[in-house]
C-alpha cells in the first residue's frame, strides 16, 4: 500500500521565506492605550460576529466616537436656548456709612429761612434726611431676541449638522474597527492552517527518513540522500517553531484590537472558506458606496456648515432687535420713605453696526473659502472612494481565481507527488526528484491557504469601501 503523499521538502527554502513575510505582515502593534478589558476565564469560543461584538463594546475609539455625538448633542440643545426668553434675577442690599440727606444751606440760597420764613435761621437745621442708611432692590428681567438677521436659526441649523457629523464619525470608526477585526480573524487562522502544514511536514519527513533508512541498509539510496533528508527535517522542525510563533503573534494582535488581555487563550470557530461575492457589478457597488460612506457624510455636513456659516457673517448687515422687560421691587421708596414700591419698564434695544473697518465682509470671504475647499474635498473624497472600491472589487476577483487555481494545482501537484513517489520506490526518481515533487505540493496547499485568507479579507475590504461592513441583527 501507498503511503501518505503529503511530504515536505525545505531544501529550496519556499517555505521558510514565505511564512516570514507573512509573520512580518501580522500587525501587532494596535495595542490599546488604556489596558485590555477583562472577559471570563478559560478558553474563549469565538465566532467572527462574536469578535466584533467584542470589540465594538471595548474600543476605547467607538466610545470617544460616541462621546462626541452627545456632546453634539449637548451643542445642539444649547443654540435651541437661544431662541428663548432669558430670564435673570437680582437681588442687593448696601449698607451706607450715612444717610443721603439735603443741606439746609441750599434753602439760604433760595431765599428761605429768612426773616420772612416760617423757620428762624437758629431753629433750622443743618440737613435734612432723605434716604436710609439700608437700601433694598431686588429685579426681575427677561430678554427676548426678535431679530438677528438669521444668526441664531443658522446656528441651530449648524449644530444639527455637527450632530450628523459626529454621527458619520462613529460609523466610520466603527466600520475601521470591524475591518480591522476581520483581517485579524482570518489572519489568525491563516496562521493555524500553515502550523498544520509544518507539523504534518515534521511528521512526514520523520516517516520519510525511516524509509530512507530501511532503503540505504539494502544499497537503493546513497548517504547523500541520508544527509540531505536530515537537513530536510532540521528545516521542517524550524518551519514548525516559525509557524508556533506566528500563531501566537497573530492572536496578541486579533486580542489587542478585541480590547482584551493579550495572552487570553482563543479558539475561532469560524471556518476558511469562500463566501458568496454581492451580485452587484462594480459601477452599481460605486453608487451604493457614495449614496452610504460616512466620510461622505461628514463631508456633505462641513458644506452645509461652511454655507451656514456665509449666512451668519451676512448678519451682521443687519440689525439685531431685542425685547427688554424688567421689574424692580425697592426700598426706600420715591418719596425716600422707608417703604418699598414695585417700579417697572419695557424697552426695545436695535442694534445696528455701522462701520467696523470690513470685518463682516473679511468673515464672509473666510467662509467662502471654506466652503470652497469642502466641496473641493467632496470630489477627492468621491474619486477615492471610486478607485478604493474598483480596486477591492477586482482584488476580490484576483481573490476568487486564485482560489480556483490553487484547488486544481492542489490536485494536480498531489498526482505529480503520487507519480514520483511511486518511481521513486521503483528506482526511476531520485530522492531529489521526490523532495521537488513535495515543494510544489507544498506550495499548492499554503496558496490555497492563502487564497482562502485573501479572499475574505478582500471581501471584507470591499464591504468597508461601500460603507455596509457591519450590520446589527
Amino acid at each position: 500500500m501507498p503511503r501518505k503523499i503529503f511530504q515536505f521538502n525545505l531544501i529550496s527554502g519556499f517555505i521558510p521565506v514565505f511564512l516570514l513575510s507573512f509573520f512580518l505582515h501580522i500587525e501587532i502593534l494596535n495595542i490599546p492605550a488604556f489596558g485590555q478589558e477583562k472577559i471570563p476565564g478559560g478558553t474563549q469560543q469565538l465566532t467572527l460576529k462574536e469578535s466584533i461584538e467584542i470589540a465594538l463594546e471595548h474600543s476605547k475609539n467607538l466610545l470617544i466616537a460616541k462621546s462626541k455625538i452627545n456632546e453634539a448633542s449637548s451643542g445642539l440643545s444649547l443654540s435651541m436656548t437661544a431662541f428663548l426668553p432669558k430670564v435673570s434675577t437680582a437681588f442687593n442690599y448696601t449698607r451706607l456709612d450715612e444717610a443721603p440727606f439735603f443741606p439746609t444751606s441750599r434753602f439760604a440760597q433760595l431765599g428761605m429761612g429768612g426773616g420772612g420764613g416760617s423757620i428762624p435761621p437758629e431753629d433750622m437745621p443743618k440737613k435734612i434726611t432723605i434716604g436710609d442708611y439700608n437700601n433694598y432692590a431686588a429685579a426681575f428681567s427677561i430678554q427676548q431676541p426678535v431679530f438677528t438677521g438669521g444668526k441664531i436659526k443658522n446656528s441651530y441649523k449648524i449644530a444639527e449638522f455637527m450632530v450628523d457629523a459626529a454621527e458619520a464619525n462613529a460609523e466610520m470608526t466603527q466600520n475601521d474597527l470591524v475591518f480591522e477585526v476581520e483581517k485579524a480573524y482570518w489572519n489568525v487562522i491563516k496562521a493555524k492552517e500553515f502550523k498544520k502544514v509544518a507539523e504534518d511536514a515534521v511528521e512526514l519527513v520523520k516517516a520519510h527518513m525511516r524509509d530512507l533508512n530501511n532503503m540505504f541498509e539494502v544499497g537503493m539510496v546513497t548517504e547523500n540522500d541520508i544527509l540531505t533528508t536530515k537537513v530536510q527535517l532540521s528545516n521542517a522542525q524550524l518551519m514548525l517553531i516559525q509557524a508556533n510563533n506566528g500563531v501566537k503573534l497573530s492572536a496578541i494582535s486579533f486580542c489587542s484590537i478585541l480590547g482584551i488581555p493579550l495572552d487570553t487563550d482563543i479558539e475561532l470557530i469560524d471556518e476558511l472558506e469562500t463566501e458568496s461575492m454581492p451580485e452587484q457589478n462594480v459601477s452599481e457597488i460605486i453608487s451604493s458606496a457614495i449614496r452610504q460612506r460616512p466620510e461622505l457624510k461628514t463631508i456633505e455636513s462641513n458644506i452645509e456648515i461652511a454655507k451656514k456659516s456665509i449666512e451668519i457673517n451676512n448678519s451682521g448687515y443687519f440689525p439685531n432687535i431685542y425685547l427688554s422687560a424688567d421689574y424692580g421691587y425697592r426700598r426706600p421708596d420715591r418719596e425716600y420713605n422707608k417703604d418699598f414700591y414695585g417700579t417697572w419698564t419695557v424697552s426695545f434695544l436695535a442694534q445696528f453696526n455701522l462701520f467696523d473697518w470690513g470685518e463682516t465682509s473679511y468673515k464672509i470671504a473666510e467662509s467662502k473659502e471654506r466652503l470652497y475647499q469642502a466641496e473641493i474635498t467632496m470630489e477627492q473624497l468621491k474619486d477615492g472612494i471610486t478607485f478604493e472600491v474598483t480596486s477591492n472589487y477586482l482584488i476580490l476577483l484576483e481573490a476568487r481565481e486564485k482560489i480556483e487555481m490553487s484547488r486544481i494545482n492542489i490536485q494536480q501537484a498531489e498526482e505529480n507527488y503520487r507519480a514520483t513517489d511511486d518511481r521513486f520506490k521503483e528506482g526511476f526518481a531520485t530522492n531529489t526528484e521526490l523532495m521537488d515533487a513535495n515543494n510544489l505540493l507544498i506550495r499548492a496547499r499554503t496558496d490555497n491557504i492563502t487564497a482562502l485568507a485573501d479572499y475574505r479579507t478582500a471581501l471584507a475590504g470591499l464591504k468597508k469601501s461601500t460603507g455596509e461592513l457591519y450590520i446589527k441583527n
